[in-house]
This record gives structure tokens, sequence and C-alpha cells, in this order.
């Protein structure tokens, strides 16, 4: 590029999370990064913004040489809103959300405040991707999670949008296997599995008393070419995504009968 790139960093673990600054220090090999982030954790946050009650954004000491950072008692989505709006000292032409340390698979990417912050850039037509990594089991886990993998991905996401090899406007949901990077299989191009890969597990007895919630992995819908499958096997899954929602078929059908469902309301005049 001609002139220097101008990048906007989130996350919904907060401002200390570990994740965020790794991703800010691979991107910052892009262009120079502006993070703007929750001041705590807002896992599962989806899209969800505040305006009920005023927002504290406040500029946090400086971690990264050359990175401006705030953070925003806020939401993911807030935090991408504001960095657009207020905190930018350029045009945004990416907006990175990350590194999230448990993935975002198939439909659990509609609660992700990740995935919802990803969702905001792409809303606005920036090139904007959510970048997430799956976690060992339990029983298997380590101290932490493999982020050398994921900044391994993140760093051919940013060469990929700087040689174009990642079309302009794209929006991805990647997901990272548990594993060190020696281990990855290779990089499929996947679609989103129809259902969740984190199931929540509620336990409790009676109708009164308190509720314990529980997250656990789910591999039903571990469909051949699906987000989940790909993760499973080994393989970094990038799904590109689109923020047009409309089903063409269900219109077509619904638009043929319009005729029919106008007589009908006019029964109840």
């Amino acid at each position: 590029m001609s002139e220097e790139r101008h990048i906007l960093v989130t996350n919904d673990d907060g401002i200390e999370a570990p994740g965020l600054w790794k991703l800010a220090e691979v991107m910052a090999e892009f262009g120079r990064v502006l993070v703007v982030a929750p001041a705590t954790e807002s896992s599962g946050a989806g899209t969800m913004v505040t305006y009920r009650r005023e927002l504290q954004v406040q500029q946090v000491p400086e971690r990264l040489s050359g990175v401006t950072a705030y953070m925003v008692d806020g939401t993911p989505a807030d935090c991408v809103l504001i960095g657009l709006r207020q905190l930018k000292q350029g045009w945004i032409s990416v907006l990175a959300a990350g590194i999230n340390p448990g993935a975002n698979l198939g439909a659990d990417f509609f609660l992700s405040g990740t995935c919802g912050a990803a969702l905001m850039g792409a809303f606005r037509q920036i090139t904007s991707f959510a970048l997430s990594q799956d976690l060992a089991p339990a029983e298997e886990r380590v101290e932490e999670p493999h982020w050398e993998t994921s900044q391994a991905v993140a760093r051919v996401l940013g060469r990929g949008i700087d040689e174009e090899r990642i079309p302009a406007g794209s929006f991805l949901n990647v997901n990272v296997p548990a594993r060190p990077l020696s281990e990855i299989e290779g990089v499929a191009v996947t679609r989103m599995a129809p259902g969740g890969y984190i199931h929540l597990s509620e336990t409790g007895d009676g109708v009164h008393e308190a509720l314990e919630r529980q997250l656990v992995t789910d591999t039903r819908h571990a469909h051949p070419g699906t987000d989940i499958r790909a993760v499973l096997d080994g393989y970094v899954s990038i799904s590109p995504l689109d923020t047009a929602l409309t089903h063409e078929e269900h219109t077509r059908e619904l638009a043929a009968v319009a005729g029919a469902l106008t007589a009908q309301l006019a029964e109840f005049a």
C-alpha cells in the first residue's frame, strides 16, 4: 500500500486479555493499530450495544510501541462503534477481533462478542475477521492456548489482505485447532455448521433453585465441509460470511402468496 493502513483491533475478553495483545502485535506489522476493547470480559455479548447510560472511555498506558489503546466500559460492539466514530486517526480499512480463547463455530457465531465485533465492521464494508483458538478438552488442557498458532494465522490473514489474496470487504470467521503450529494440517475454506459446537448444559434440582450452567462441546453438527469438521480434523477454518440475511427461495415463495395474505389480513379489518 502507498499509504499506511489503519487497523482496529478489539475483543470480547477485555483489555487485559493476552489474546488481544498477541493479535495487536501481529497486526502492527501491517499498519497502524488502534486497540479499543471492553474494560471487562464481555463474552456472549453478540452485537449488543449500550444506549441507556453513558459510556466511559479511558486511554490505557502504552503496551506495544506505536499502538494506541483504549478501554470502554461497554460491549465489543460499543468498542467498534466508538473506535470507528470517535477514536480513529485515519480511515480504518481492517477490523480484527480476537484472539478468542475458545472456538466460535457454527451457530455459536451469533452469540460471540468476538464475532459480533467483526460483524459491526462488516456492516460498514470494512475487511473484518474474527479469530478464535479452540481449546483442548479439560483433561488435556495446557496452561496456555497455542497462541503461536493463532498468531501465525493472523499473520497469514494480514499478508493476504495486503497482497489482495483476501478480497477487500471480506468478512471472515476464522477458527484455529487446539494444536501447535507444527501439527496443523492446513487451511480449509468452510461453511458454518447448522448447529453449535459449544452446548450450554443446565443442571439443578427443583424449579425455583439455582441452575448451574456449564459449557460442553457438541460434535453432532460436524458435517463434511463445515467449520466444526475442519477444526476437529486439524485444519484452520476460514468461513467467508455475508451480512445479507434474506432467504431468497422463501422470499419468492412468500411473494407468490402475498395477495392471499393481504386478503386474509383484510378479514380482520
